[in-house]
């Protein structure tokens, strides 16, 4: 996948994830029941505040390999309150579970696509970490970079 295709992806989970952020923040219990989440509003909001967080980093373009992981690993929570929400017999939770499941595997390629076009921006070093000075791991290469570094 290209970088520009990485990056417009990207862009739009961070929409995406921003507006679900804002529904389920203002209105948690309307909105954890249609999308067939279950449990209590406090859980939706709480939710609801991390999509704000992570919507807002990714787009505003800094760090992104950081954020579309932080989606990623948000996804797993999602995943386990609507697993709750199945055992408790909310229909449509199972399926829910099984789409954020999908989700984590395409948020996850998205930020090792970030992490590689970061890597590869940034320059042999941080791509190489033995190559030059820095030791640092190839993960914080990725979140090192930022919009500067293209």
């Amino acid at each position: 996948m290209s970088f520009s295709t990485t990056e417009k992806l990207a862009t739009g989970v961070g929409i995406v994830t921003l507006t679900l952020g804002t529904a389920l923040t203002l209105a948690p219990s309307r909105v954890s029941a249609a999308l067939r989440m279950g449990g209590s509003s406090r859980v939706a909001r709480t939710i609801g505040l991390a999509d704000l967080a992570i919507g807002t980093g990714l787009l505003r373009g800094r760090n992104r390999a950081c954020w579309m992981t932080a989606r990623a690993a948000l996804n797993l929570v999602i995943a386990t309150r609507y697993r709750a929400a199945a055992a408790e017999g909310m229909p449509g939770a199972r399926a829910g579970a099984a789409l954020m499941a999908a989700l984590t595997v395409v948020d996850g390629t998205l930020a090792l696509g970030l992490a590689t076009a970061c890597r590869c921006a940034e320059g042999p070093a941080a791509a190489h970490p033995d190559i030059g000075q820095e030791s640092a791991d190839s993960s914080s290469a990725a979140c090192r970079c930022s919009d500067e570094a293209r």
